[in-house]
Protein backbone atom coordinates (compact mmCIF):
# COMPACT_ATOMS: atom_id res chain seq x y z
CA UNK A 1 0.00 0.00 0.00
CA UNK A 2 0.84 3.90 -0.65
CA UNK A 3 1.97 5.17 2.89
CA UNK A 4 0.38 8.71 2.03
CA UNK A 5 -2.95 7.90 2.95
CA UNK A 6 -2.66 5.60 5.60
CA UNK A 7 -0.67 8.89 7.76
CA UNK A 8 2.08 6.42 9.00
CA UNK A 9 5.69 6.06 8.92
CA UNK A 10 5.28 3.34 7.21
CA UNK A 11 3.83 -31.76 9.48
CA UNK A 12 6.77 -32.05 7.54
CA UNK A 13 7.64 -35.40 5.27
CA UNK A 14 11.17 -36.53 4.43
CA UNK A 15 12.58 -37.21 1.38
CA UNK A 16 11.69 -34.56 -1.04
CA UNK A 17 14.32 -34.48 -3.91
CA UNK A 18 14.08 -31.11 -5.23
CA UNK A 19 13.52 -32.05 -8.06
CA UNK A 20 11.59 -29.30 -10.23
CA UNK A 21 8.37 -29.23 -11.93
CA UNK A 22 8.57 -29.49 -15.90
CA UNK A 23 6.34 -26.12 -16.27
CA UNK A 24 9.20 -24.52 -15.05
CA UNK A 25 13.17 -24.07 -15.66
CA UNK A 26 15.93 -24.00 -13.88
CA UNK A 27 16.95 -20.95 -12.04
CA UNK A 28 19.58 -20.08 -14.79
CA UNK A 29 17.71 -19.68 -17.36
CA UNK A 30 14.61 -18.06 -15.19
CA UNK A 31 15.49 -14.73 -16.05
CA UNK A 32 15.71 -15.14 -20.14
CA UNK A 33 12.64 -17.40 -19.62
CA UNK A 34 10.31 -14.30 -18.87
CA UNK A 35 9.25 -12.85 -22.11
CA UNK A 36 7.55 -16.22 -22.94
CA UNK A 37 4.70 -17.77 -21.65
CA UNK A 38 5.46 -20.49 -19.41
CA UNK A 39 2.67 -23.13 -19.95
CA UNK A 40 1.00 -25.35 -17.09
CA UNK A 41 -2.10 -27.48 -17.20
CA UNK A 42 -5.25 -26.04 -15.73
CA UNK A 43 -6.80 -27.09 -12.55
CA UNK A 44 -10.61 -26.87 -11.87
CA UNK A 45 -12.24 -24.46 -9.73
CA UNK A 46 -14.14 -22.57 -7.04
CA UNK A 47 -17.82 -23.05 -5.50
CA UNK A 48 -19.73 -19.85 -6.12
CA UNK A 49 -20.42 -18.50 -2.59
CA UNK A 50 -22.03 -15.41 -3.06
CA UNK A 51 -21.10 -13.14 0.16
CA UNK A 52 -22.83 -10.60 1.33
CA UNK A 53 -21.40 -7.79 4.13
CA UNK A 54 -21.82 -4.24 4.18
CA UNK A 55 -21.25 -1.70 1.09
CA UNK A 56 -18.46 -1.92 -0.47
CA UNK A 57 -16.67 -1.68 -4.52
CA UNK A 58 -15.54 -2.67 -7.53
CA UNK A 59 -17.04 -4.13 -10.97
CA UNK A 60 -18.33 -8.11 -11.08
CA UNK A 61 -15.86 -8.67 -13.92
CA UNK A 62 -16.32 -12.23 -15.82
CA UNK A 63 -15.86 -15.37 -13.72
CA UNK A 64 -13.06 -17.23 -13.93
CA UNK A 65 -13.80 -20.19 -11.60
CA UNK A 66 -16.05 -23.07 -12.22
CA UNK A 67 -18.01 -24.93 -10.03
CA UNK A 68 -15.71 -28.11 -8.75
CA UNK A 69 -13.89 -27.81 -5.45
CA UNK A 70 -12.11 -30.25 -5.84
CA UNK A 71 -8.76 -31.48 -8.28
CA UNK A 72 -6.71 -33.86 -9.21
CA UNK A 73 -3.33 -32.22 -10.65
CA UNK A 74 -1.96 -33.15 -13.89
CA UNK A 75 1.32 -33.58 -14.43
CA UNK A 76 2.44 -29.56 -12.85
CA UNK A 77 1.00 -30.42 -9.55
CA UNK A 78 4.20 -30.25 -7.58
CA UNK A 79 6.45 -32.82 -5.94
CA UNK A 80 5.45 -36.30 -6.67
CA UNK A 81 4.65 -39.00 -3.98
CA UNK A 82 8.37 -40.14 -4.08
CA UNK A 83 9.54 -36.45 -3.49
CA UNK A 84 10.55 -35.78 -6.76
CA UNK A 85 8.75 -33.36 -9.08
CA UNK A 86 7.57 -33.57 -12.53
CA UNK A 87 4.76 -35.43 -14.75
CA UNK A 88 6.20 -36.92 -17.84
CA UNK A 89 6.94 -40.65 -18.15
CA UNK A 90 10.20 -39.97 -17.48
CA UNK A 91 10.59 -38.39 -14.63
CA UNK A 92 11.72 -39.14 -11.17
CA UNK A 93 8.12 -39.37 -9.79
CA UNK A 94 5.90 -42.29 -8.16
CA UNK A 95 3.81 -43.52 -11.43
CA UNK A 96 4.48 -42.29 -15.23
CA UNK A 97 0.93 -40.68 -14.66
CA UNK A 98 2.74 -37.67 -12.44
CA UNK A 99 1.62 -36.95 -8.60
CA UNK A 100 -0.72 -37.86 -6.59
CA UNK A 101 -4.37 -36.26 -6.63
CA UNK A 102 -3.06 -34.68 -3.08
CA UNK A 103 -0.56 -32.24 -5.50
CA UNK A 104 2.17 -34.63 -3.97
CA UNK A 105 2.04 -32.53 -1.05
CA UNK A 106 1.14 -33.72 2.58
CA UNK A 107 -2.04 -32.97 4.40
CA UNK A 108 -2.15 -29.29 4.99
CA UNK A 109 0.04 -28.12 2.33
CA UNK A 110 -0.82 -25.60 -0.22
CA UNK A 111 -0.14 -25.66 -3.99
CA UNK A 112 -1.33 -24.35 -7.23
CA UNK A 113 -2.38 -25.96 -10.37
CA UNK A 114 -3.45 -23.58 -12.86
CA UNK A 115 -4.87 -20.65 -11.19
CA UNK A 116 -6.42 -21.99 -8.52
CA UNK A 117 -4.36 -22.60 -5.47
CA UNK A 118 -5.64 -26.29 -3.43
CA UNK A 119 -4.73 -27.39 0.07
CA UNK A 120 -3.71 -30.91 0.29
CA UNK A 121 -5.84 -33.64 2.33
CA UNK A 122 -3.21 -36.37 1.92
CA UNK A 123 -4.91 -37.61 -0.86
CA UNK A 124 -6.98 -34.99 -3.01
CA UNK A 125 -6.57 -31.30 -2.98
CA UNK A 126 -9.60 -29.05 -1.96
CA UNK A 127 -10.03 -25.70 -3.37
CA UNK A 128 -8.40 -22.87 -0.80
CA UNK A 129 -9.77 -19.72 0.01
CA UNK A 130 -8.31 -17.36 2.36
CA UNK A 131 -10.33 -14.47 3.59
CA UNK A 132 -8.08 -12.52 6.28
CA UNK A 133 -6.44 -9.51 7.20
CA UNK A 134 -3.22 -7.71 7.57
CA UNK A 135 -1.69 -7.26 11.00
CA UNK A 136 2.00 -5.34 11.48
CA UNK A 137 5.13 -6.66 13.07
CA UNK A 138 6.21 -5.80 16.95
CA UNK A 139 6.45 -2.19 15.54
CA UNK A 140 2.80 -2.12 15.54
CA UNK A 141 3.02 0.52 12.28
CA UNK A 142 5.24 2.52 14.14
CA UNK A 143 4.09 2.80 17.78
CA UNK A 144 6.95 0.73 18.67
CA UNK A 145 9.15 2.60 16.62
CA UNK A 146 12.09 2.33 18.46
CA UNK A 147 11.19 -1.31 20.03
CA UNK A 148 11.15 0.24 22.98
CA UNK A 149 7.88 -1.81 24.27
CA UNK A 150 9.36 -4.48 26.96
CA UNK A 151 7.25 -7.73 25.59
CA UNK A 152 6.07 -6.39 22.48
CA UNK A 153 5.82 -10.48 20.82
CA UNK A 154 3.76 -11.19 23.83
CA UNK A 155 1.49 -7.86 23.10
CA UNK A 156 1.05 -8.99 19.43
CA UNK A 157 0.02 -12.69 20.11
CA UNK A 158 -2.17 -11.32 22.42
CA UNK A 159 -3.87 -9.03 19.52
CA UNK A 160 -3.57 -12.11 17.48
CA UNK A 161 -5.64 -14.14 19.79
CA UNK A 162 -8.61 -11.75 19.99
CA UNK A 163 -8.13 -11.24 15.76
CA UNK A 164 -8.56 -15.28 15.71
CA UNK A 165 -11.65 -15.87 18.48
CA UNK A 166 -13.44 -12.44 17.26
CA UNK A 167 -13.33 -12.42 13.71
CA UNK A 168 -12.87 -15.68 12.70
CA UNK A 169 -9.93 -15.52 9.74
CA UNK A 170 -8.45 -18.21 7.68
CA UNK A 171 -5.56 -16.19 6.38
CA UNK A 172 -3.87 -13.55 8.02
CA UNK A 173 -0.71 -11.38 6.22
CA UNK A 174 2.24 -10.19 8.81
CA UNK A 175 4.52 -7.71 7.44
CA UNK A 176 8.45 -7.47 8.17
CA UNK A 177 9.17 -4.25 8.55
CA UNK A 178 12.38 -4.64 9.57
CA UNK A 179 13.69 -1.34 7.85
CA UNK A 180 10.86 1.18 8.49
CA UNK A 181 11.29 2.72 11.19
CA UNK A 182 13.58 4.22 13.65
CA UNK A 183 15.20 1.02 14.59
CA UNK A 184 16.44 -0.61 12.36
CA UNK A 185 16.81 -4.46 12.17
CA UNK A 186 17.93 -7.70 10.48
CA UNK A 187 16.59 -11.39 10.61
CA UNK A 188 20.38 -12.26 10.03
CA UNK A 189 23.40 -11.66 12.80
CA UNK A 190 23.50 -11.04 16.47
CA UNK A 191 20.21 -8.95 17.15
CA UNK A 192 18.00 -12.10 16.69
CA UNK A 193 16.70 -11.24 20.13
CA UNK A 194 15.48 -8.04 19.16
CA UNK A 195 13.64 -9.19 15.84
CA UNK A 196 13.95 -12.55 14.85
CA UNK A 197 13.44 -14.35 17.90
CA UNK A 198 10.06 -12.75 18.93
CA UNK A 199 8.49 -12.63 15.76
CA UNK A 200 9.54 -16.43 14.98
CA UNK A 201 7.43 -16.91 18.33
CA UNK A 202 4.34 -14.54 17.01
CA UNK A 203 4.20 -16.38 13.53
CA UNK A 204 4.59 -19.75 15.12
CA UNK A 205 1.68 -19.05 17.17
CA UNK A 206 -0.17 -17.79 14.96
CA UNK A 207 0.12 -21.07 13.39
CA UNK A 208 -0.89 -22.76 16.26
CA UNK A 209 -4.59 -21.50 15.44
CA UNK A 210 -6.29 -24.42 13.45
CA UNK A 211 -7.13 -23.76 9.52
CA UNK A 212 -5.05 -20.03 9.84
CA UNK A 213 -2.60 -19.48 7.31
CA UNK A 214 0.15 -16.90 7.46
CA UNK A 215 1.67 -15.08 4.32
CA UNK A 216 5.20 -14.33 6.25
CA UNK A 217 6.26 -10.90 4.19
CA UNK A 218 9.25 -9.37 3.58
CA UNK A 219 8.14 -5.86 3.80
CA UNK A 220 11.53 -3.91 3.74
CA UNK A 221 14.98 -5.42 4.54
CA UNK A 222 18.02 -3.10 4.17
CA UNK A 223 19.00 -5.32 1.73
CA UNK A 224 16.80 -3.82 -0.84
CA UNK A 225 16.60 -1.22 -3.61
CA UNK A 226 14.86 0.62 -6.54
CA UNK A 227 12.72 2.37 -3.60
CA UNK A 228 10.38 5.45 -4.43
CA UNK A 229 12.31 8.00 -2.34
CA UNK A 230 9.87 10.49 -3.20
CA UNK A 231 6.58 8.49 -1.98
CA UNK A 232 7.73 5.38 -0.44
CA UNK A 233 10.98 4.81 0.10
CA UNK A 234 10.69 2.35 3.20
CA UNK A 235 8.09 -0.07 2.21
CA UNK A 236 8.53 0.00 -1.95
CA UNK A 237 12.16 -1.74 -2.07
CA UNK A 238 12.91 -4.20 -5.07
CA UNK A 239 15.08 -7.50 -3.51
CA UNK A 240 18.86 -7.10 -4.54
CA UNK A 241 21.24 -10.37 -5.22
CA UNK A 242 25.05 -10.62 -6.22
CA UNK A 243 25.09 -7.95 -8.80
CA UNK A 244 22.94 -5.58 -7.67
CA UNK A 245 23.32 -5.38 -3.62
CA UNK A 246 23.41 -1.54 -2.38
CA UNK A 247 26.16 -2.91 -0.40
CA UNK A 248 28.96 -5.68 -0.86
CA UNK A 249 30.42 -5.96 2.06
CA UNK A 250 27.49 -6.01 4.47
CA UNK A 251 25.25 -7.86 1.82
CA UNK A 252 27.37 -10.05 0.04
CA UNK A 253 24.00 -11.77 -1.95
CA UNK A 254 21.50 -8.91 -1.67
CA UNK A 255 18.49 -10.07 -0.10
CA UNK A 256 19.21 -14.03 -1.10
CA UNK A 257 20.63 -14.49 2.33
CA UNK A 258 17.58 -13.05 3.95
CA UNK A 259 14.92 -15.13 2.27
CA UNK A 260 17.89 -18.24 2.42
CA UNK A 261 17.28 -17.28 6.35
CA UNK A 262 13.09 -17.23 6.82
CA UNK A 263 13.37 -20.59 5.02
CA UNK A 264 15.29 -22.19 7.05
CA UNK A 265 13.32 -20.72 10.04
CA UNK A 266 9.95 -22.08 8.58
CA UNK A 267 11.17 -24.53 6.30
CA UNK A 268 8.52 -27.03 7.98
CA UNK A 269 5.82 -25.19 8.71
CA UNK A 270 3.17 -26.06 6.19
CA UNK A 271 1.01 -22.76 7.43
CA UNK A 272 3.37 -20.61 6.23
CA UNK A 273 3.57 -19.23 2.46
CA UNK A 274 6.17 -16.67 1.77
CA UNK A 275 5.74 -12.84 0.48
CA UNK A 276 9.04 -11.35 -1.55
CA UNK A 277 8.17 -7.81 -0.59
CA UNK A 278 5.94 -4.83 -0.71
CA UNK A 279 4.79 -2.32 -3.67
CA UNK A 280 8.29 -3.08 -5.53
CA UNK A 281 9.56 0.14 -6.36
CA UNK A 282 6.52 1.89 -6.07
CA UNK A 283 5.46 3.33 -10.03
CA UNK A 284 9.05 3.65 -10.59
CA UNK A 285 10.07 0.71 -12.20
CA UNK A 286 9.76 -1.55 -15.44
CA UNK A 287 7.30 -4.71 -15.25
CA UNK A 288 10.83 -7.05 -16.41
CA UNK A 289 12.84 -5.32 -13.81
CA UNK A 290 10.48 -6.14 -11.10
CA UNK A 291 9.19 -9.90 -12.89
CA UNK A 292 13.47 -10.66 -13.24
CA UNK A 293 14.12 -9.76 -9.45
CA UNK A 294 11.03 -12.15 -7.66
CA UNK A 295 12.23 -14.75 -10.22
CA UNK A 296 15.52 -14.57 -9.06
CA UNK A 297 13.71 -14.28 -5.47
CA UNK A 298 11.29 -17.49 -5.84
CA UNK A 299 15.04 -19.26 -7.38
CA UNK A 300 16.72 -18.67 -3.93
CA UNK A 301 13.96 -20.01 -1.83
CA UNK A 302 13.09 -22.84 -4.08
CA UNK A 303 16.96 -23.89 -3.71
CA UNK A 304 17.49 -23.71 -0.41
CA UNK A 305 13.44 -25.59 0.41
CA UNK A 306 15.49 -28.71 -1.94
CA UNK A 307 18.46 -28.32 -0.04
CA UNK A 308 16.68 -28.95 3.29
CA UNK A 309 14.47 -31.44 1.36
CA UNK A 310 11.36 -29.97 2.14
CA UNK A 311 7.83 -29.14 0.25
CA UNK A 312 7.60 -25.91 -1.83
CA UNK A 313 5.88 -23.43 -0.04
CA UNK A 314 3.66 -20.58 -1.69
CA UNK A 315 5.45 -17.95 -2.99
CA UNK A 316 3.91 -14.70 -3.69
CA UNK A 317 4.90 -12.11 -6.07
CA UNK A 318 4.30 -8.19 -6.28
CA UNK A 319 3.82 -6.08 -9.58
CA UNK A 320 3.68 -2.58 -10.90
CA UNK A 321 2.04 0.52 -9.62
CA UNK A 322 2.23 -0.41 -6.47
CA UNK A 323 1.58 -4.01 -6.90
CA UNK A 324 -2.16 -2.74 -9.01
CA UNK A 325 -0.67 -4.57 -12.01
CA UNK A 326 0.50 -7.95 -12.43
CA UNK A 327 -1.05 -8.08 -16.12
CA UNK A 328 2.25 -8.94 -17.52
CA UNK A 329 2.63 -12.06 -15.14
CA UNK A 330 -0.36 -13.28 -17.17
CA UNK A 331 1.43 -13.36 -20.23
CA UNK A 332 4.82 -14.63 -18.85
CA UNK A 333 4.37 -16.57 -15.38
CA UNK A 334 7.41 -16.88 -13.89
CA UNK A 335 9.22 -20.31 -14.27
CA UNK A 336 8.16 -21.88 -10.80
CA UNK A 337 5.95 -24.03 -8.90
CA UNK A 338 3.40 -22.99 -6.40
CA UNK A 339 3.89 -18.61 -7.46
CA UNK A 340 1.17 -16.81 -6.67
CA UNK A 341 0.88 -13.06 -7.90
CA UNK A 342 -0.34 -10.14 -5.28
CA UNK A 343 -2.19 -7.22 -6.53
CA UNK A 344 -3.36 -4.64 -4.37
CA UNK A 345 -6.06 -1.70 -4.24
CA UNK A 346 -7.66 0.77 -2.66
CA UNK A 347 -10.55 -0.25 -3.86
CA UNK A 348 -9.42 -3.47 -6.33
CA UNK A 349 -11.22 -3.41 -9.88
CA UNK A 350 -12.05 -6.60 -11.13
CA UNK A 351 -9.84 -6.59 -14.18
CA UNK A 352 -6.67 -6.53 -11.47
CA UNK A 353 -7.24 -9.75 -9.97
CA UNK A 354 -9.69 -11.69 -12.87
CA UNK A 355 -6.75 -14.02 -14.92
CA UNK A 356 -7.65 -17.50 -15.74
CA UNK A 357 -4.20 -19.01 -15.86
CA UNK A 358 -2.78 -17.37 -12.66
CA UNK A 359 -3.28 -17.82 -9.16
CA UNK A 360 -4.27 -14.61 -7.62
CA UNK A 361 -4.12 -13.24 -4.16
CA UNK A 362 -5.71 -9.78 -2.68
CA UNK A 363 -3.06 -8.54 -0.49
CA UNK A 364 -4.42 -5.41 0.95
CA UNK A 365 -7.55 -4.09 0.10
CA UNK A 366 -9.71 -1.33 1.02
CA UNK A 367 -11.96 2.12 0.64
CA UNK A 368 -14.66 0.24 -0.34
CA UNK A 369 -17.86 1.82 -2.20
CA UNK A 370 -20.01 -2.01 -2.50
CA UNK A 371 -18.74 -4.11 -0.78
CA UNK A 372 -21.79 -6.64 -1.24
CA UNK A 373 -20.30 -6.83 -5.28
CA UNK A 374 -16.67 -7.14 -4.03
CA UNK A 375 -17.29 -9.66 -1.84
CA UNK A 376 -19.63 -11.40 -3.95
CA UNK A 377 -17.32 -11.03 -6.70
CA UNK A 378 -14.34 -12.40 -4.65
CA UNK A 379 -16.24 -15.69 -3.86
CA UNK A 380 -17.42 -16.31 -6.85
CA UNK A 381 -14.16 -16.42 -8.50
CA UNK A 382 -12.49 -17.77 -5.37
CA UNK A 383 -9.73 -14.85 -4.61
CA UNK A 384 -8.26 -14.96 -1.00
CA UNK A 385 -7.83 -11.64 0.31
CA UNK A 386 -6.25 -9.71 2.98
CA UNK A 387 -7.88 -6.22 4.77
CA UNK A 388 -6.02 -4.01 5.78
CA UNK A 389 -4.81 -3.32 8.73
CA UNK A 390 -5.65 -4.53 11.97
CA UNK A 391 -3.93 -2.73 14.66
CA UNK A 392 -5.28 -0.86 17.75
CA UNK A 393 -1.96 0.73 18.63
CA UNK A 394 -0.85 3.20 15.27
CA UNK A 395 -3.26 4.52 12.74
CA UNK A 396 -1.84 2.45 9.68
CA UNK A 397 -5.16 3.73 7.35
CA UNK A 398 -7.67 2.42 6.72
CA UNK A 399 -7.67 0.47 10.09
CA UNK A 400 -10.18 -1.86 11.23
CA UNK A 401 -9.60 -0.99 14.46
CA UNK A 402 -10.42 2.19 16.81
CA UNK A 403 -6.76 3.21 17.59
CA UNK A 404 -6.84 2.54 21.47
CA UNK A 405 -2.84 1.39 22.52
CA UNK A 406 -4.76 -2.06 23.73
CA UNK A 407 -4.14 -5.61 22.81
CA UNK A 408 -7.62 -6.48 24.66
CA UNK A 409 -9.99 -4.00 23.95
CA UNK A 410 -10.11 -4.83 19.96
CA UNK A 411 -13.27 -2.66 18.91
CA UNK A 412 -13.77 -2.39 15.34
CA UNK A 413 -13.92 0.65 12.95
CA UNK A 414 -16.78 1.56 10.37
CA UNK A 415 -14.26 -0.18 8.10
CA UNK A 416 -13.93 -3.10 10.48
CA UNK A 417 -17.05 -3.87 10.74
CA UNK A 418 -17.57 -4.01 7.31
CA UNK A 419 -14.79 -7.05 7.13
CA UNK A 420 -15.53 -8.83 10.28
CA UNK A 421 -19.12 -9.31 8.81
CA UNK A 422 -17.88 -10.85 5.88
CA UNK A 423 -15.01 -13.11 7.80
CA UNK A 424 -17.63 -14.08 9.79
CA UNK A 425 -20.16 -15.28 7.46
CA UNK A 426 -17.76 -17.84 6.22
CA UNK A 427 -16.07 -18.74 9.27
CA UNK A 428 -16.18 -22.81 9.99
Amino acid sequence: MVQVPRHAAAPRRFGYDGAMKNCFCLMGTAVALLGASIGCSSGSGANANGANADAGSSDAGPSSSDTDSSVTPGEDGGPGADGASGGDASGPVGDANGPAPDGGYPAGWLYTEGGKIYESTGSAGTAWMGRGVNIDDIFFCGYDSTLWMTTPDQTLETVISGLVSGWKPSFVRISLSMDSYTTVTSWLGTDAAQYKTPMTGVIDALGTHPGVYVLVTLRSDASMIGQDSANDPEATGLPSDTTTTPNATTYPTGTDATYVALVDSFASSSFVLFGLTNEPGGNTLSNTTIAAAMSHAVGVIRAEEDRLKVPHHIVSVQGNGWTSDISFYATSPLPYDNVVYEIHGYPPTASSYTYANIPVIIGEYGTLTDSTTFYADLETKQIPNLAWDFDSYSDCAPDLLTVNQSATSLVPSTWGSTVQAYLLAHAP
